[in-house]
């Protein structure tokens, strides 16, 4: 049964102040992770080939401690960014399948392309000492496709933070002339130039500690990155100038205040105030938290209202539909009782691709069998066997038992077989032959497996299949002749076409005898 917190896509299952704030927490923390990933990827590939073309060997095994963090930092940002995902789909719901749709090939392609680039960033760590070639591609490659995602990742949410535009991008895509384009070029420089920030403070303070110039090399990247992001920052900022905010304003303040703190720390530490660098474990997470704030509330000034709307529209047309609601409810379950409850489409979905539709045994799957399924044109059958039948099928042959349909759904296909067949309705008379032949033979050789009175033998229960108990069970005088003279293919019964046909006549009036169509009945 679902609950207020299970069913997540019919119902908000918290307030939304709280999905709001586990969609920021969830978000910062992925986040992170990924701008530590890529800058760390990004800045050891550049120091491979710093190293490779001044071979330098020990800045070689250096850059392979650098890179080695990369396993740890993939794993986690990979597990924390199914929690985003969650969530978004829950209060933006709306927008984020739409524009998700939009973007469907690239993203679906967002599996494989993580998969290629950590198995090659792998193979580019592990061979770094030993080759060039190799590692090189490897390198070259890896980050090409881990760059590519955040790219699909910045698309999408831009464009899902500007509904008006859908319709132009669905059409036919959009050009460089439209915002849309700037916008999300500018946003995904300013991901990279974030990776580079934070994946150089991760270094400082992990692989380059102890190492006063490996310090400095950081500190440089720091202070490069950050006015990397100034760069970006300016037309990145006029590109959404139309949905600008005095939360927004004010988190790009602080934000912007808190980048020239750390870049004036970064240049003024750059010779001999390297004790400086500590202040970073204070300053990097206001910018931090500033630039994802001004992100929120970006996406919150536009999904927000779009949400709402929505809702609102959604709520009218309950509103409007309520007095058809039980109405239409009722023909629902009727469709319902039609597709899934009648015993002709139980037979057409179940039966005739065996028997066939009209019930000769020439379904298309009926042809492909060893044993051949009956033709139930021709079966005349106590209810309650074939009942038994139809429930527990007959083993060593195809036909299969049915017990996945109720009580009610197997009555529905029996009816079914009745209306088609008139398979509980006696058979009619053959042409009378030699009796007393045919008691004879009946006696001396029939009886092996059908019993005097038609009942299976112990000998016959034993045979695979086992032969139908003609007590309850018997077929046309023409389907009977024909078993008779040329047997049933695949089972013990033989052709009996050297007897007169006058005995054979007789055995079909003997058997059709043997069935009590209306015991058990």
């Amino acid at each position: 049964m679902m609950g207020q917190t299970t069913d997540l896509f019919l119902s908000m299952p918290m307030p939304d102040g709280w999905l709001h704030f586990i969609l920021f927490v969830l978000f910062g923390l992925h986040l992170l992770f990924v701008l530590l990933m890529l800058g760390t990827a990004m800045m050891s590939l550049i120091f491979y080939l710093q190293n490779k073309l001044s071979s330098d060997g020990v800045g070689l095994s250096w850059n392979r401690s650098f890179i080695k963090p990369h396993l740890g930092l993939k794993s986690i940002a990979v597990v924390l960014g199914v929690g985003p995902l969650l969530v978004m789909q829950i209060i933006y719901s709306y927008g984020f399948y739409t524009t998700t749709g939009l973007y469907s090939y690239s993203w679906l392609a967002i599996i494989p392309l993580l998969i290629v680039a950590f198995l090659l960033i792998e193979l580019f760590e592990h061979r770094m000492t030993t080759g060039t070639l190799l590692p090189l591609t490897a390198g070259v490659l890896g980050l090409g496709a881990l760059l590519t995602v955040p790219a699909i990742f910045t698309g999408v949410m831009s464009l899902m933070e500007r509904p008006g535009d859908w319709a132009v991008f669905g059409a036919h895509k959009m050009g460089l002339s439209e915002l849309y384009i700037p916008h999300w070029l500018f946003r995904y420089l300013h991901v990279l130039g974030a990776a580079i920030v934070f994946g150089a403070a991760f270094h400082l303070f992990v692989t380059a500690k102890g190492d006063q110039d490996k310090k400095v090399r950081m500190r440089c990247w720091i202070l490069g990155g950050i006015l990397f992001q100034v760069v970006v920052g300016v037309p990145l900022l006029i590109s959404v100038s139309s949905i600008f905010n005095w939360q927004v304003l004010t988190a790009v303040t602080v934000g912007t205040a808190a980048a020239m703190i750390a870049a004036w720390m970064m240049f003024s530490g750059y010779d001999s105030k390297l004790g400086t660098t500590c202040n970073l474990l204070w300053i990097l997470p206001v910018i931090f938290v500033a630039m994802l704030a001004a992100r929120q509330f970006l996406q919150d000034s536009t999904m927000i209202v779009q949400n709402n709307q929505v809702i609102a529209l959604q709520r009218a047309q309950d509103k409007d539909f309520a007095q058809f609601k039980s109405q239409a409810l009722k023909i629902y379950q009727s469709k319902l009782n039609t597709i899934y409850d009648n015993g002709a489409t139980i037979y057409d979905g179940s039966c005739s691709s065996c028997h066939g539709t009209t019930g000769l045994g020439d379904g298309p799957s009926g042809r492909r069998l060893l044993i051949k399924p009956e033709v139930l044109a021709a079966v005349h059958a106590n209810r309650k066997y074939l009942r038994k039948l139809v429930l527990e099928g007959v083993e060593g042959t195809g036909m299969p038992y049915f017990r996945m349909f109720d009580g009610n759904k197997i009555d529905d296909l029996l009816a079914e077989m009745q209306s088609r067949f008139a398979i509980f309705s006696k058979a009619s008379s053959g042409p009378k032959g030699d009796k007393a032949a045919a008691k004879s033979i009946w006696a001396n050789t029939c009886v092996t497996c059908h019993g005097e009175n038609g009942a299976v033998t112990e000998f016959g229960s034993t045979l695979h299949p086992i032969p139908p108990d003609l007590r309850y069970y018997s077929l046309s005088p023409e389907r009977s002749m024909e078993i008779i003279t040329n047997g049933y293919p695949g089972t013990v019964m033989q052709p009996y076409r050297q007897l007169p046909l006058a005995t054979r006549q007789g055995l079909v009036d003997l058997v059709a005898s043997l069935c009590d169509m209306s015991a058990q009945n």
